[in-house]
Parts: C-alpha cells; structure tokens; sequence
C-alpha cells in the first residue's frame, strides 16, 4: 500500500505467534511489526489495534517478526531464516487508510454506533487516552514500546511512596529505561528498595521455557547489561548468562533473593556494581554506566507478577546519582499467578484488567 505523507493509518490485527512450540507465546501486537518506508523507523503497535500518521512518502511494509532489531530503520540481528520450523501461529491484518485531515477517532466512534465490532471501541479508547512511559523514562527497540508501566499520582496506602510507577504485566514483557552518565569504579554501589510479592515464575529462571522474571538492572557503555533479581529457585548469588538467543552475549542476571521468605515486604539492597560485574562477566576493563532499567518478563509461561521498585540511587567516591527519589516508587502490580490448567483464561483476565486501569499523568 502506497502511502503519502501525513496520511493516517489503523491497524487492525488478530492472532498469536509461537516462536518455539509450547513456548513463548506472545499475541498479535507483540509480534507484528511495520514501518512506512523502506528505510523505517519501525513501529510495534501497543494493543490489536494501532493508528499511526506516515511521516513521509512510501510503501507500507508490515513483518512478522518476534526477533532482535539492530536499528529503528528495521535491519535485524542476523539474518532470520524465511521459515522458522518451530514456529506456530500467524498474525492477519486489516487496513484502514485515512487521509491527512481525517479524524479517526471520530470516524471509528460514529462506525461503532452502527456496528457490533468490539475493536471499533477499542481503538477509540486507545486514541483517547493510550498511557506514555513514565516522565524521564522511556521504552528501548527491543523488546518495543508497551503499555505495562504508568505513573499513578495516588496509590494505595501500603507503606510505599507517593505518586508511584505501575507495571500491570500478563504474559507480556517490557524495559523501561532512564538515561544516565556515571563514572564506573570500584565503589561504584546501586541502591535501591524494593518490594516483591508474587514471582512470575515457579521454577528456575535460567532457561529458556522458564526465563519469567522482574528486576532492576545497569547498562554499561560497551553494550553489556547487569540485572539484579529475586529468583524463585536459584540460590543468591548465583550468576547466568541470559538464555535466550541474542541477549545471551550482552546480559547477565545476578540473584539476589530466592524462594518466599519476606515477599511482600519493603527490603532495601545494594550491591557493588564492580564486584558483581567482575564476578559475573569478568573482564579488567571498567565500563561506565549509561542508563538504568526496570525489566518485567512473564512470556514464556504466561503467568504474571507483583512487585515494587523504590529509590534507586547510584553512588561512588564522589557522590551518587538519584534515578528514583524517594517519592517516586517504581512500582509492579498484576493479577493472581494464573492457575494450572487455566493460564490462557487467566491471560486473558489479566490482559483485561490492565487495559481497564485507570490512567494517571505525571
């Protein structure tokens, strides 16, 4: 479909990909992909539906692709095999081309009136008031933009903070980041608090079938990444590679909690990011820290997970650096771990819930 500039494009999207079988699952819209030109950006829509405005002139290209990209004009990591033999599942689309005045909102509102189609309201709603990441922290290429995390002004009055960041997650996954610059040397120290209280895994995080969890992390500026989280398994200490393909040369986990004890409570930590990155990557090297994550995964077992990330501070010889103050918790709720025997229903639910909860501005 040839597309001019300013025009206004829905997507309409149905199905669900499995890129191994019995495995990581993941919906419609965590597996298609587009751009409106052939040099991109690329963009991943948030739910079944997605509007879009083209910023240039071009052919609107569309891709089925769970992979790694290397940059935002589409080229991969690697080069994927045009058949995936394990894969299962497929994603179709429907297209609605709007010109550059059209107000889509309003046409789909009025289409709904007359039709039953659910999407229809859907993506109403989503125009009206689709979520943005919290202030000063942003989505990363991959694994793309999301809808999980979003700041609430007033929470519950359970201890934590005011106002806090909420993470609603059901067999989805997301990075949220914010920048930073601070020197690396061996008193470099992360603080943080935090509050854990369900595990989106039962088992062993490292492996691939199991590889769900929640953590808080450091990149460094040659590419590497270090996550701190609290396992269901593994015992503290203990440091892995990251299973999956693509992730297994740039990022390390690090357990810092394990099994039941104490979740539901406020814990503070802090680790020596040198000594933990010398004992889990190694390398003589220093690597200074350019940004600060907060990662929720629970695709490969589809189940879900709750949790809170309070002050998160970086500190050194010469001072520290505040990513989270005091009054800004980082927070991560979703429903009860879905059953065995029911995970697609309770997917489902929770996918629901999240889309039902409330908004909130910074």
């Amino acid at each position: 479909m040839e597309l001019q500039a300013g025009d206004r494009v829905t997507l309409v999207l149905s199905g669900r990909s499995c890129c191994r079988r019995r495995t990581t699952c993941t919906s419609s819209r965590g597996s298609a992909c587009g751009r409106a030109s052939a040099r991109g950006p690329i963009f991943r829509g948030t739910r079944d539906t997605h509007t879009f405005t083209a910023q240039s002139a071009g052919h609107l290209q569309l891709r089925h692709y769970s992979g790694l990209w290397v940059g935002s004009d589409g080229d991969y990591a690697g080069d994927p095999a045009p058949v995936n033999t394990v894969a299962r599942g497929g994603v179709a689309v429907a297209i609605i081309l709007g010109s550059a005045a059209a107000d889509i909102a309003e046409a789909l509102r009025q289409v709904t009136q007359q039709l039953a189609a659910a999407w229809f309201g859907a993506e109403v709603e989503r125009l009206r008031a689709a979520p943005a990441p919290p202030p000063n922290w942003s989505y990363v290429l991959n694994p793309g933009p999301a809808e999980i995390f979003r700041e609430r002004l007033q929470g519950p009055a359970d201890g934590g903070s005011q106002p806090r960041i909420e993470l609603h997650m059901c067999n989805e996954v997301d990075l949220l980041k914010k920048a930073c610059m601070h020197a690396s040397t061996a008193q470099t120290r992360l603080r943080w608090q935090s509050r854990v209280d369900r595990l989106p895994s039962a088992a062993a995080e490292d492996s691939v079938p199991t590889h769900d969890y929640i953590s808080v992390a450091v990149a460094f500026d040659n590419g590497r990444d270090l996550t701190w989280f609290w396992s269901a398994d593994l015992a503290p200490e203990r440091h892995f590679h990251c299973p999956l393909p693509g992730w297994n040369t740039c990022e390390t986990h690090v357990v810092v909690r394990s099994g039941a004890r104490d979740l539901g409570a406020w814990l503070a930590e802090e680790r020596n990011v040198f000594a933990d990155r010398q004992q889990a990557i190694g390398g003589a090297l220093l690597a200074n820290i350019v940004g600060v994550w907060l990662l929720g995964v629970s695709v490969f077992q589809r189940g879900s997970g709750a949790a809170a990330f309070g002050a998160i501070a970086i500190v050194g010889e010469t001072g520290g650096h505040t990513i989270c103050e005091e009054a800004r918790r980082c927070c991560i709720r979703s429903r009860a771990r879905p059953q065995p025997g029911s995970r697609r229903a309770s997917a489902r639910r929770c996918r629901a819930s999240a889309s039902r909860a409330p908004a909130s501005r910074a």
